[in-house]
């Protein structure tokens, strides 16, 4: 009841704004980022696409004019998207009634080929000004105007400029992820001209985020994805606002904004991040039998019960997890994993093969090598005592050995994949850790 009495108040508050000056309109900006096609709910009854829609018609209903804007990496994450390649992600997600999406780096995970398949299932555009081959073409469109009541808001795209090292070369193809300050310079002035509000749609780190907005004043708002962690309260310089959630689905945000059209400048702002619950945001039915609809395509091999957790693991629990059993099962001496590829955590009880799929849901192969311990990057060698000149078995997974600091490591692949490899180790102990 508090929640709701605040936001009517700070409603009221950006009307009474409103009818004090009549070239101020209000706006409101709906936000998510990172869904990684998470279409169900996660173990804590968090999130789930049926339930995200409810919550953005919810928020929608309540707001004069809106727009709904999704940050980045919408597929990758769940047997679905890993499956049948993250098409019925966004096929879902039309669903959820968004307007503009950016590329994330996990858009390229099925070839940047797919990208195509995506922009043609999608009913919103994708967008990405920094994304060009060697001729200076871009993957995708780099900007979008949208109408919010009176209201243009001009969206420029814009993905992580450290995109070679987040995918494989394979995966990016001929294209390149450019200076973001310099790539975005030009669509954001066209866009300060054609629209009365500019936002950079950034699938971004954080120092990208300050950078953008330090350097680009033109720029009003940044809605970003991309770190998971999310913000706790908006990124402010210079009255410019930047916004950031955390994955999954598991909040909605809401930039709830006081625009005044003849400065061109926000006068009064106010952002909150709503918890998604199932308790608290019922599924929308016709999403949740489209999400059933796919998830029965895969249910057979994931809701498979594997083992039992006897303790809940975090993230990094989970890392050290895998990397005994890569050695376990390869016999390896050194085994690494990326924590960038651990992407669940395990609760305490039935472990079933889809929490090993949300955990790695990429195609990674398993690697291996005999390597100088004064080979291995400092990550691979944390807490062991290796001798410079000794030689040791070492595993790891094919987006590991591709990293510059594995260059000149003779690799060779096993034939088995990564999450084979672990779920079959999980599988053999029927108890973990």
């Amino acid at each position: 009841m508090l929640v709701g009495s605040v936001l009517r108040v700070s409603l009221l508050l950006l009307a009474a704004l409103a009818a004090q000056c009549a070239s101020v309109e209000q706006v409101t900006i709906l936000h998510l980022n990172d869904l990684h096609a998470r279409l169900l709910p996660d173990e804590q009854g968090r999130g789930g696409f049926a339930h995200v829609a409810t919550a953005i018609e919810g928020e929608r209903a309540r707001a004069e004019h809106a727009v709904v804007l999704h940050a980045g990496d919408m597929v990758q994450g769940s047997p679905v998207s890993t499956i049948f390649e993250g098409t019925p992600v966004f096929e879902v997600a039309n669903r959820l009634g968004f307007d503009a999406h950016c590329l994330g780096n996990h858009e390229f995970d099925y070839g940047w080929e797919k990208i195509a398949e995506f922009r043609r299932v999608t009913d919103a555009p994708i967008l990405a000004a920094n994304v060009l081959n060697a001729e200076g073409k871009r993957l995708v469109p780099a900007t979008a105007v949208l109408t919010a009541g009176e209201i243009r808001i001009g969206i420029v795209g814009a993905v992580t400029a450290r995109l070679a090292r987040l995918i494989k070369p394979a995966q990016s193809g001929p294209w390149r992820a450019t200076p973001l300050v310099e790539s975005l310079r030009e669509p954001v002035a066209e866009m300060n001209a054609r629209a009365d509000l500019v936002v950079v749609l950034g699938h971004l780190f954080d120092d990208e985020d300050e950078a953008i907005l330090r350097a680009l004043p033109d720029v009003d708002v940044l809605v970003g994805g991309h770190d998971h962690g999310g913000r706790d309260t908006e990124l402010l310089i210079d009255g410019r606002i930047g916004i950031k959630l955390r994955p999954y689905g598991r909040e909605l945000g809401r930039l709830d904004i006081a625009f005044d059209r003849d400065a061109g400048q926000i006068v009064q702002h106010r952002w909150r991040r709503i918890q998604i619950s199932q308790g608290r945001f019922p599924p929308k039915p016709a999403i949740a039998a489209l999400v059933d609809q796919w998830e029965s395509k895969v249910s057979e091999l994931v809701d498979v019960e594997v083992a039992e957790c006897v303790r809940a693991l975090g993230r990094d629990d989970v890392k050290r997890m895998i990397e005994r059993a890569l050695r376990e099962a390869t016999g390896a001496q050194i085994a690494y994993m990326n924590r960038g590829g651990v992407r669940d955590s395990l609760t305490e009880g039935t472990v079933m093969a889809r929490h090993i799929w949300n955990i790695l849901p990429f195609d990674n192969a398993l690697v291996e090598a005999t390597v100088r311990g004064d080979q291995l990057p400092e990550e691979a060698r944390a807490g062991q005592d290796l001798e410079p000149g000794r030689m040791y078995s070492f595993v790891t997974n094919d987006y590991v050995a591709g990293l510059p600091e594995y260059a000149g490591i003779d690799f060779t692949a096993r034939e088995l994949t990564l999450r084979d490899a672990v779920l079959d180790w999980v599988k053999a102990r029927a108890r973990v850790p």
